[in-house]
């Protein structure tokens, strides 16, 4: 889809919100992952002392059979604008605004995968999602290199909202762009990028952890592409873009 895009090595970063997520078969019960964890993990985590999720008020009955829970976390913790958590069927590692960068969000979970591996909590993968929720100013759907027509007119008023997939160097891309954002459940006139990057493995555990570095780089690398290959030079520019 973008070909030849020039990717800056920095800029005023948007992202609102970046997120990793693996979603895999446990090699243990759901409830068993904080006992395994408090020691290697969620110890390191100051001031964090509650770090159950409200999921787990719900009867096991119910979060077993309903499939809107099937990848929900039971435990969170978070600290220096990261986050990590974990439930029977998805990882999940954040890192919240102002992002840091790759390298720092990559130092702050590669250790946890390490213990999570020690631990022997997965049995397999089913997949991995790389996301980004990039926030802009105002609306931007006038400043994209995506053209949207009704009946030969354009349409850039707010709120206007559309969804797309596509593949982007064999890794799925879902994306999600609406000039009407809703940023910490308040309406605002500003735009939201939703760029979500996404690598089928369905391997076991081992597989996972070898080749799963390379795989992430790969689901990174697409993002990039998709990110700065949607906007015009006018768009680019009001980021500082640094080569």
């Amino acid at each position: 889809m973008f070909k030849d895009i020039r990717i800056p090595k920095n800029i005023d970063s948007p992202i609102l919100e970046a997120i990793f997520e693996i979603r895999y078969a446990p090699s243990c019960p759901g409830e068993a992952l904080y006992g395994l964890l408090i020691d290697d993990v969620f110890s390191k985590f100051p001031n964090n002392e509650n770090h159950t999720l409200p999921i787990l008020e719900i009867p096991p009955q119910i979060r077993n059979i309903d499939p809107n829970l099937k990848f929900q976390p039971y435990y969170r913790a978070s600290k220096d604008g990261f986050a990590f958590a974990i439930g029977p069927h998805s990882i999940v590692f954040s890192a919240l605004r102002p992002y840091l960068g790759w390298t720092e969000w990559t130092d702050f979970f590669s250790p946890i995968l390490e213990t999570i591996k020690k631990k022997n909590i997965i049995h397999s993968v089913e997949r991995i999602g790389l996301r980004t929720l990039d926030l802009f100013n105002g609306n931007i759907l006038d400043k994209i290199n995506a053209n949207l027509t009704i009946a030969d007119k354009a349409i850039s008023t707010s709120p206007t909202s559309f969804f797309t997939e596509f593949e982007q160097d064999d890794v799925r891309v879902l994306l999600n762009i609406g000039n009407a954002a809703n940023v910490n459940g308040q309406p605002t006139k500003d735009s939201l990028m939703d760029i979500d990057c996404i690598r089928w493995f369905n391997c076991e555990a081992n597989v996972f952890f070898s080749t799963y570095k390379e795989v992430l780089e790969k689901a990174h690398s697409a993002n990039k592409q998709v990110f700065f290959g949607l906007m015009n030079q006018e768009l680019l520019t009001s980021l500082n873009p640094e080569y």
